[in-house]
């Protein structure tokens, strides 16, 4: 199994990563870079392991621009969508500060696992996950 989203969030918030540990109890973690200005960070358990990469804005057409400027062209092209929700998806992926790409590997790995906890980082950061290539979803708020 393979599972994948993004993460469109509209502020940077490394420190947020640490949500994602208190839906992933005993999970191990292991950073790429430093804890405060991280470039990866992996969740292992016997259930497989969630990479969270992190993607911030270096420079005009560079890979972060590429897909946001991507993700605009597409919801633009959604004569499926109202115009008004249309409007309001490409908004918010033009107001995107961090990406924040998630990937679940393993045989074992449920989707439920995986999204639980690319959600609990999304409600934490107010951001929006973009799942399968579809839609951007909204996370519930938390009870």
């Amino acid at each position: 199994m393979d599972v994948r989203c993004t993460i469109y969030s509209p502020a940077v918030d490394h420190q947020a990563i640490q949500s994602v540990r208190d839906v992933l109890p005993g999970w191990l973690m292991h950073w790429e870079g430093e804890p405060a200005q991280w470039t990866s960070a992996s969740f292992k358990s016997t259930q497989g392991t969630l990479t969270f990469n992190s993607l911030e804005y270096t420079g005009p057409l560079d890979q972060f621009s590429r897909l946001i400027l991507g993700t605009s062209g597409y919801f633009w092209r959604r004569e499926d969508l109202p115009k008004s929700t249309r409007k309001d998806l490409i908004h918010f992926v033009g107001g995107t500060r961090w990406l924040v790409g998630v990937v679940g590997t393993s045989e074992v790995l449920s989707e439920e696992v995986f999204l639980k906890a690319a959600m609990e980082l999304a409600r934490r950061l107010n951001a929006r996950v973009f799942v399968n290539g579809t839609d951007l979803i909204s996370p519930e708020p938390r009870s």
